[in-house]
């Protein structure tokens, strides 16, 4: 082994110990390795920075931008509506239905959008029939999962296997190369979730059904502290206002200012109006308090009456694209920006009493009081994610037979053209922008950089192994392990491509299933020319094993999103994701060979 070789693997292994350790984030992390093998001499300008031209990254980055555009112009939601009128009143009724429709959606837009659209329709579905959601959000994600391995497009790790296997001079994979083995294996896991997975299920509460009570019948209004009010130099712990059940107090504002502290921070003075969201029943008991005044006579006090609004409460979560990411609450100062007011916070199955100093993490869960307005307002600043029932933006349906017409000549090109999927992306991308299915701000936040980014990097790292030779010393020491099967046999070849789905599978349970792509598509492809098998089935292989992740809540975005949606604790994914990740191998190890021929021809 020469000492670039020991280096690039040292340098591999602390790659991923840092990922696994999740400290960091992983795009940093990959970034980072690039910019260690360019220091370090090992790659060369021209290699580190070719891998920016990978078509597989940029696929993925335009297949963002279509999700974006049939998200914003209502597309999916035509989906959620026909899945509302059909699903019955059980909870298997409700996955018969719901499955394949996500399944379906999943396998040519991104999960996450369509995770997105149907958490308030779930949610709302087991509300209807007094069902907990926390028995169909993880079937959810599940399905979007399952769905994502039909086809090419699926998820940017399939994308990924195939570029990384094109790059290399290999063939890669088609639009629905994937659709036989893939749509096989998702009718075992609807099974497998309407029937052992539903015992399996925990029936825990959302955190809007725990935290909760009055959703839309709270009010807000305004009283002010007069000159001789008991409650001048008190805070509010010390003040008869901390007994009242159904008052909150949203905001303070003095001398035309919100107070930026926290309200049990703040020691009253004369003349100061307290934003209050109450119960209409609740007004008597605020009238009734020494020395507050409800503003409903202005002119007498000189004060400007602010109009009596209705509030709403909803639920959001943190984008992975979120400028609240790494900030508290308390320096967000949210109240004064919007005039909303964070109720609660949920991370991890777990509601955070303290939470004004707590850094936002993304798949955070907050629970937010505000008008309709200041939460619009929120919302627009593309910060989070509203897992409203009802939304409040107002989708471009005029624009919306364009992003279906994009997105559904893209898929039928790709099949019945040689023209590369990266540049049908392109051209569908383009056709969405110039439609004006996309306002211009939006369309780079619809990327998400983080994830290209992270690509970018391992990508270095799999040219670094290339080079120096680290492909082939891997590929040797695995082929080692083959040397007591007699891979001439069909039955060799199979259990060569068992152990890779198995291992991609582990691997991504701690790591992201990206980067485990891309490290493992040159080895599999060495070990195909060894052993003389055919690339394809072992492709298929990778492509699976990498983006069937249902162990851990942290291993997909999606499963990210219903853990705090959801009420999850971090056991509940494991006591049925372990199942279905053994049933996928078991079934991926069965089929892909019966499938597709193993032997090379």
């Amino acid at each position: 082994m020469t000492f670039e070789t020991a280096f690039v693997f040292a340098l591999l292994i602390a790659t991923f110990v840092a990922m696994v350790d999740g400290r960091v984030p992983p795009d940093v992390i990959a970034l980072v390795a690039m910019g260690t093998l360019l220091v370090g001499g090992i790659l060369d300008p021209a290699d580190a920075f070719g891998v920016f031209s990978n078509e597989a990254t940029i696929t993925v980055g335009c297949m963002f931008i279509l999700s974006a555009a049939l998200d914003r112009t209502g597309a999916l939601d035509k989906l959620g509506a026909a899945t509302d009128q059909l699903v019955g009143n059980s909870e298997w009724t409700i996955i018969c239905v719901l499955f394949p429709i996500v399944a379906s959606a999943s396998a040519f837009v991104n999960n996450t959008p369509v995770v997105l659209l149907f958490i308030p329709i779930v949610t709302r579905i087991a509300a209807k029939r007094n069902i907990k959601p926390s028995k169909l959000l993880i079937p959810l994600s599940f399905a979007s999962i399952l769905g994502g391995c039909c086809t090419l497009i699926g998820t940017s790790t399939n994308l990924l296997v195939s570029s990384t296997a094109s790059a290399l001079g290999n063939q890669g994979l088609h639009m629905f190369d994937l659709a036989p083995v893939g749509c096989i294996i998702a009718l075992f896991g609807m099974i497998f979730l309407l029937t052992i997975g539903r015992y399996l299920l925990p029936a825990r509460d959302t955190l809007s059904a725990i935290l909760q009570t009055t959703e839309s019948k709270h009010y807000s209004t305004e009283v002010v502290i007069l000159k001789d009010s008991p409650l001048v130099g008190k805070s509010l712990p010390q003040t008869p206002l901390k007994d009242l059940n159904n008052v909150r107090i949203l905001e303070v504002v003095r001398y035309q200012e919100t107070l930026p502290l926290g309200l049990d921070e703040i020691v009253f003075e004369a003349g100061d109006r307290l934003r209050l969201s109450v119960l209409p029943s609740s007004i008597m008991e605020v009238k009734n308090l020494k020395g507050i005044e409800i503003l409903q006579q202005p002119e007498d006090i000189g004060l400007a009456l602010i109009e009596t609004e209705k509030t709403v409460i909803v639920e959001g979560v943190v984008s992975p694209q979120s400028r609240l990411e790494g900030q508290t609450v308390r320096q967000l100062d949210l109240r004064r920006r919007f005039g909303i007011r964070i109720l609660a916070l949920h991370r991890r199955g777990v509601n955070l009493g303290k939470f004004q100093n707590a850094r936002l993490r993304f798949g955070d869960m907050l629970l937010i009081e505000g008008s309709e307005s200041s939460i619009k307002r929120f919302q627009e600043s593309r910060s989070i994610m509203l897992l409203s029932a009802d939304p409040i933006r107002t989708p471009l349906r005029s624009k919306q037979p364009y992003a279906i017409g994009a997105i559904s000549g893209m898929v039928l090109l790709a099949v019945t053209t040689s023209i590369p999927i990266s540049v049908l992306a392109i051209l569908a991308s383009i056709l969405a922008i110039v439609t004006g299915c996309l306002k211009n701000e939006s369309i780079y936040q619809a990327i998400d950089w983080r994830i290209l980014f992270m690509i970018f990097g391992m990508l270095s790292l799999g040219v670094a192994l290339e080079k120096t030779g680290g492909v082939q010393l891997i590929a040797d020491s695995m082929l080692n392990w083959t040397g007591g099967l007699d891979t001439s046999g069909t039955w060799g070849k199979a259990i060569v491509l068992s152990a890779i789905i198995l291992i991609c599978s582990l691997l991504t349970t701690f790591l992201s299933n990206s980067a485990v792509a891309v490290m493992i598509t040159p080895i599999v492809l060495q070990i195909a020319n060894s052993l003389q098998m055919a690339e394809m089935p072992l492709l298929l292989g990778v492509a699976i094993g990498c983006s069937a992740c249902f162990a851990t809540p942290i291993g997909y975005q999606t499963n990210t999103l219903v853990y705090s949606a959801g009420g999850y604790q971090f056991r509940d994914f494991l006591k049925i994701g372990i199942p279905l990740n053994l049933l996928v191998w078991i079934v991926a190890s069965l089929f892909i060979p019966l499938l597709y021929p193993l032997s090379a021809p």
